[in-house]
């Protein structure tokens, strides 16, 4: 596999008459998605504003997609940005990744204040020319994308891909033999913010193969299983917990098209493997791991073979790609005896330069060991004798929410500002029928607050995803003997379990 942006180029080329996308049960071939990228590459290129970078609204249609492989092939770094994120996430964004423009396919799908604050940077592109050239390759030394994830400062950070990471992963992947080519059918299921969007919509791109978008309802399974079923899909790759919403529906599931089903971006239970197996049962299942700082994933676990490895019911995460180097360390020292619980920190080339404008935040997260540079991935993990590695925890307040990285500090900072509350802290509860942890809201007041209006406060500041289940009203908070929040025994006090 060569450079992504060649692949793309010459896949565009080569599969004229396949189906590129299908997004809301309409086909766009890949001559319409070379001739849409085309204008789109032509407006950017020729638009002074946009040398370096461009923030795209990240909506689920046609011409978001041709945006974004128009700015890969054009060498101008890309920014999505959900529409859906409170504005002042967004305008955070917009001013740390210091973009001056913003392309937008649908501008009804933003609110009016954030649109009226940005509408200088938004970039024309009504007029759409017949007459389009080829698409082309424009080299440069600027980033692929920024993806902008949880940061525990109250504002999200932005982590910085290169084409050599993603020309990195693309070979890395080519390597899993998960039999990609112009015939597999691939589903997105994730928001174009998420790093594993990229690989469910730009690697079937690069083999000529066709990529079905789950639309944007409450109901996101049933439509993925809809479509899989209707459409034949043969790849899939999800976070565990989207599955497990289907638990008591998976006894009517069956998906014989289904080549390989991959799940990322939380903690797989080897119980999900055996019962969805049945569901899927032509396929390989895989678990593969990796955090948006070293490219989307860099390790894979078959968990279809005769032995499913696992540390307490949590699948194996694999060994890790080629030219991707782990470490198991305390500290900056690493550790060497077997079986030794220890941070996990990841060197290598997919791993990232580093966060985007945040010069004290690379001081904290990377350093040099024996001339490599290794990233603190604040995973706990183990190794065993073949190499596999195992997830065990975190070692820090960071969790995965449906797959979204989730800073519990980031949550807890903008609780606290709600007026009238003098102290708010999240505590985690386990959900056995969605297997994912639940975050729950104590507040130490007073009095009791309407929650709606908690709520509502909240969707200003953070995400939906990082909304908490339940909010909860204590005159006191439980501090242990070292003087900090005894969160075990205020979870005693408001009544929940891990």
């Amino acid at each position: 596999m060569s450079n992504p942006a060649y692949s793309l180029n010459l896949s565009l080329q080569k599969h004229r008459d396949n189906v590129a996308f299908n997004i809301v049960g309409r086909n766009y071939t890949y001559q319409q998605l070379a001739q849409r990228v085309s204008h789109l590459q032509t407006v950017f290129v020729r638009n002074d504003r946009i040398a370096e970078s461009i923030g795209i609204i990240a909506n689920q249609d046609f011409d978001t997609y041709s945006a974004i492989l128009a700015a890969l092939l054009s060498g101008i770094t890309y920014i999505p940005i959900e529409p859906t994120h409170p504005d002042e996430r967004n305008n955070h964004i917009i001013r740390i990744s210091k973009v001056n423009a913003i392309y937008c396919s649908d501008i009804s799908s933003l609110g009016s204040e954030f649109h009226e604050t940005n509408k200088s940077l938004f970039v024309p592109v009504t007029d759409r020319r017949k007459d389009v050239e080829e698409p082309k390759v424009i080299e440069s030394n600027n980033p692929a994308y920024v993806l902008f994830t949880s940061g525990s400062t109250g504002m999200p950070k932005g982590v910085s891909i290169s084409m050599q990471n993603l020309e990195a992963f693309a070979k890395n992947v080519a390597g899993i033999n998960l039999g990609i080519n112009e015939q597999s059918k691939f589903l997105q299921v994730f928001e174009l913010t998420f790093d594993l969007s990229v690989f469910s919509y730009l690697l079937p791109l690069l083999y000529g193969a066709s990529v079905f978008i789950t639309p944007k309802t409450p109901f996101k399974q049933m439509s993925a299983i809809q479509i899989i079923e209707e459409q034949h899909i043969t790849h899939v790759l999800t976070v565990p917990s989207f599955v497990g919403y289907l638990k008591p529906l998976f006894a009517k599931i069956k998906l014989p098209a289904i080549k390989n089903w991959l799940f990322c971006g939380e903690a797989l239970k080897t119980d999900l493997v055996s019962s969805w197996q049945k569901c899927i049962p032509d396929a390989a299942i895989y678990n593969v791991y990796g955090p948006t700082e070293a490219t989307i994933f860099c390790t894979s676990y078959n968990c279809s073979g005769e032995i499913l490895k696992h540390n307490h019911g949590i699948a194996s995460i694999g060994k890790p790609f080629e030219n991707t180097v782990f470490g198991l360390f305390d500290g900056n020292l690493p550790v060497s005896s077997p079986g030794t619980v220890a941070e996990l920190c990841i060197s290598g080339t997919q791993l990232t330069s580093g966060y985007l404008n945040d010069p004290a935040k690379n001081k904290e997260t990377f350093f040099n060991f024996n001339g490599q540079v290794f990233y603190r991935s604040g995973d706990l993990c183990r190794m065993d004798a073949e190499g596999d590695y195992f997830f065990t925890g975190r070692n820090d307040t960071q969790l995965k929410i449906n797959g979204y990285r989730v800073e519990i500090s980031e949550l807890e900072y903008h609780a606290a500002r709600f007026p009238g509350i003098d102290e708010a802290v999240v505590v985690v509860s386990g959900n056995d029928l969605h297997d994912q942890p639940m975050l729950n809201l104590v507040y130490k007041a007073e009095y009791e607050i309407d929650k709606s209006e908690i709520t509502v406060f909240l969707s200003t500041k953070i995400p939906s995803y990082m909304l908490p289940a339940d909010v909860f009203f204590v005159k006191s908070i439980p501090y242990n003997l070292n003087g900090k929040i005894d969160k075990k025994a205020l979870q005693e006090q408001i009544g929940i379990r891990d």
